[in-house]
């Protein structure tokens, strides 16, 4: 396997993982994200966005194998990453938490987008 792809099912099998916890342990991938989720909508809603949206979209990825599904996943990372970037400017949100998130969704992005880069 090329290295390049490596680090994109990297980036993938991450993804799938942090799907997996919002999933199965929501209070946890609350905890994670410093949200409080609000009744049982709000449990629900953290299974179903940080859970089952994260893990399908990892899955897909490790599934399909194509540098454009790597692609899309690539994007949303490094949108967030835009998001909580401008949230660390916009709010003075320096916070080694939030710097720290601003890292990693950068750092999935970039493994995930690198197989269509160097295509």
């Amino acid at each position: 396997m090329h290295p390049i792809l490596i680090l994109a099912n990297v980036g993938a099998v991450a993804t799938t993982l942090l799907g997996l916890l919002g999933l199965f342990s929501p209070d946890k991938a609350a905890a994670f994200v410093s949200i409080s989720p609000v009744g049982l909508n709000g449990r629900s809603e953290i299974r179903a966005t940080y859970g089952g949206l994260f893990a399908a979209l990892g899955a897909f990825c490790i599934s399909a194998q194509t540098e454009i599904v790597f692609m899309v996943a690539g994007v949303a990372w490094l949108g967030a990453s835009v998001g909580r970037g401008y949230s660390a400017l916009l709010d003075r949100n320096l916070d080694i938490k939030n710097i720290g998130g601003f890292a990693l969704e950068a750092g999935l992005g970039t493994f995930l987008v690198l197989p269509r880069c160097v295509a």
